[in-house]
């Protein structure tokens, strides 16, 4: 019986630069591909960060990594694989759509605080207290209410 161990992608690059493996496999899995590699007694795993299978989706994206890692050659076990549909993602568009839209209004935002903080600075700004402002504003709003009343009685 072939003990399996867990191996990360740093463990994997030792073994290949160390060329202490027999054998390198790539294994059909449902939805992709997961390598292991054949050692003097025991089998290795390539493993993700989170400890499970570190399984690709596409065969060109793992033979790609073999050959970073320093894996020239190996063997292919597509048995059990079995392609899935794509792995696209239906809200990914939205998203995108609203990241850009929040990315336009905060450069539109700042353009706008630029602006008025330069209009500010100018020589010619003519600036207003607070207490003065407030009560035309209040008066306005006064006068629009009224007038709307006058309507409504109407």
């Amino acid at each position: 019986m072939v003990t399996t161990i867990d191996i990360d992608h740093r463990a994997l690059a030792k073994l290949a630069s160390e060329q202490a493996m027999r054998d390198t496999v790539a294994v059909g899995q449902p939805g992709g591909w997961c390598v292991e590699v054949e050692l003097n007694g025991s089998r290795g795993r390539l493993v993700s960060k989170r400890g499970g299978p570190r399984l690709f989706s596409r065969f060109e994206t793992l033979a790609g990594y073999l050959r970073r890692v320093g894996i020239d050659h190996f063997s292919v076990e597509a048995e059990h694989f079995t392609p899935t549909s794509s792995r696209a993602r239906p809200d990914a568009a939205e998203r995108m759509t609203r990241t850009h839209d929040a990315a336009e209004h905060d450069a539109w935002f700042r353009r706008q605080v630029e602006q008025s903080l330069h209009e500010a600075d100018s020589p010619g700004a003519q600036w207003t207290e607070n207490v003065p402002a407030m009560s035309r504003i209040r008066d306005r709003i006064k006068g629009q209410q009224s007038r709307r009343q006058g309507q409504d009685d109407r």
